[in-house]
């Protein structure tokens, strides 16, 4: 916890003598400038009288108030809550005024220069309270800011679709609620998909554990199944998001939990984040965000749906305690194009597992997938990831299709029967029976095996920062082929063989496969993972900042 806080006693002793000072100038002003506008109409007992009035309805107000640590506030949040504060209690003032006007003679004018006057001083006053407090909270030991040994710090994490589905969120997911599962002091709490497309399937995921329609444990992790509108299409996940921020905020709410930290991932609902925001800060806690890649560069969207990702962008940014940037191009991005909000960013990327699989080549589950489609070991070159527009799997396919290699083309991908259709209308692939989807593989060891014994694999993701489905690649798979974007490059860097959109660029590159040393692309890959991509240094890196 904190060595320093900011005490009730103080705020309210504070708020007196502003609510005085304030008193005392709206008089000055009422009498010495407004006098000749409308008058003298109230003896100075009857104004001694509306102060002891106003003295003892504020006392008893600020005892009965939830008290805000105030130096989890920023300057504009105090601005705003004296604002709310002073409006509520200048109306109880005018109803008492009203119901005893022979003791509190009324002066509208009066009131009205008071409660302007009042914000402006109280306001002030309170600003220069918390600078004082956030400085020597600065000052205090910072060991002390969370006891590890004793406190429990909440985590909640929201933007996932769900658990064991594929893309880069939820990679992330798996792997950091993995490295962190004897963590006896952080308890996370992560949002779940109850419906619609990418929705979380219990009886797929193994580890799971219901507890009623809407919660459920998984691994002693605490998740939560969030339902949304079917019928809203893409913006669905605008709805998915913002209906787990409030769950979650009622959630802290209802079980008192202290200094809580709410993730999220993406930016899709930053225009309407900012009184949860306010909520988690005043319950001592912190809102963290990752931005993801550049949301508005997707094909997938149209351009209104880019427009509002950008707002939303931006609002994300200037709402949140700390950016998470999982890429150095990211980040410097978002301190470049959001300058004058000072974002506090910190750079931490995904992580990868070098380590080889668990399953030997006979393992029957190994053998058996093979089997199922048709497959044969290290004769069949794969990609992994969600199958949407920008990872470019019409251009991979046809690229493939041009090649000669005597492989086959395994493609591993959520379900998508809208641009699988298209795909065969443009490319008519199934002729090609080298190709293949097979669907996706939530067994984690399995998966490794898979990519442990393809001859490549085949990355087209060119939006968004670092990929996860690289890094567990380039930590298993020994020859990676990766469109050649900043975002691969800042990853790979001389691990990995660049192909570009120009007609037979993949092509030549899997024609010449049998040529390249694959041994060492593969120990060139696992020494960059474990040199700058180790899964441990980015679960200690997240466990550090979740703690406040």
């Amino acid at each position: 916890m904190y060595s320093f806080k900011s005490k009730k006693t103080v705020f309210v002793i504070i708020d007196l003598i502003g609510l005085v000072l304030s008193f005392v100038v709206s008089m000055g002003i009422r009498f010495l400038l407004l006098n000749e506008i409308f008058g003298n109409v109230s003896p100075s007992g009857t104004y001694r009288n509306n102060l002891a009035l106003s003295l003892g309805v504020y006392f008893l107000y600020s005892i009965v108030r939830k008290y805000i640590s105030i130096e989890n506030l920023s300057n504009r949040e105090i601005i705003i809550d004296t604002t709310q504060q002073q409006t509520i209690f200048v109306l109880l003032i005018s109803i008492i005024t009203r119901v005893f006007p022979q003791v509190f003679m009324p002066s509208l004018s009066l009131m009205g220069v008071f409660y302007v006057i009042s914000i402006a001083i109280i306001s002030g006053l309170r600003i220069l309270y918390r600078c004082y407090c956030v400085r020597r909270l600065s000052n205090s030991d910072k060991n002390t800011k969370l006891n590890r040994y004793t406190d429990t710090q909440h985590v909640y994490i929201i933007g996932a679709k769900s658990i064991g589905l594929y893309g880069g969120y939820e990679t992330f997911l798996m792997n950091l609620l993995q490295q962190h599962s004897g963590n006896v002091h952080i308890k996370y709490h992560i949002a779940n998909k109850a419906n619609g497309q990418g929705s979380m399937e219990l009886n797929k995921v193994p580890g799971t554990v219901s507890i009623n329609d809407i919660e459920f444990n998984y691994y002693g992790v605490h998740c939560f199944m969030v339902s949304v509108p079917e019928w809203a299409g893409s913006a669905q996940a605008i709805f998915y998001d913002l209906k787990a921020l409030k769950w979650v905020c009622d959630h802290i709410e209802k079980n008192h939990i202290p200094h809580p930290t709410v993730y999220i991932l993406a930016c899709r609902i930053g225009p309407f984040e900012g009184r949860y925001a306010r909520s988690i800060r005043k319950s001592g806690g912190q809102l963290i965000q990752n931005p993801d890649g550049h949301e508005n560069w997707r094909k997938k969207w149209s351009l209104p749906v880019r427009i509002y990702w950008k707002i939303s962008e931006r609002f994300a940014v200037r709402n949140a305690d700390l950016i998470v940037c999982d890429s150095k191009r990211i980040e410097e991005y978002i301190q470049e194009e959001y300058d004058s909000y000072h974002p506090n960013t910190a750079y931490i990327p995904y992580g990868s597992d070098v380590a080889g699989a668990t399953l030997k080549d006979d393992d029957p589950k190994y053998v058996n997938w093979l089997a199922d489609h048709n497959l044969h070991d290290r004769k069949f070159i794969i990609s992994v990831g969600r199958f949407v527009p920008e990872n470019n799997h019409v251009l991979m396919i046809r690229e493939f299709m041009k090649s000669d290699i005597d492989m086959d083309y395994a493609i591993l991908t959520t379900e998508n029967s809208a641009l699988a259709a298209e795909i065969q209308q443009k490319l008519n692939y199934k002729s090609d029976p080298r190709i293949k989807f097979v669907g996706t593989v939530y067994d984690a060891e399995l998966l490794a095996k898979i990519r442990e014994n393809a001859a490549a694999y085949i990355h087209g993701h060119e939006v968004g920062g670092t990929n996860p489905s690289l890094l567990e690649s380039m930590g298993k798979t020994k020859v990676n082929l990766l469109l050649d974007v900043e975002f691969n490059r800042e990853v790979a860097e001389n691990a990995a063989l660049y192909w570009t959109k120009e007609a037979g660029s993949l092509a030549g590159l899997l024609n010449s496969l049998d040529s390249i040393d694959s041994e060492d692309y593969g120990k060139r890959a696992k020494q960059r993972m474990r040199d700058a991509y180790s899964w441990k240094s980015v679960a200690d890196k997240y466990e550090e900042i979740f703690s406040i």
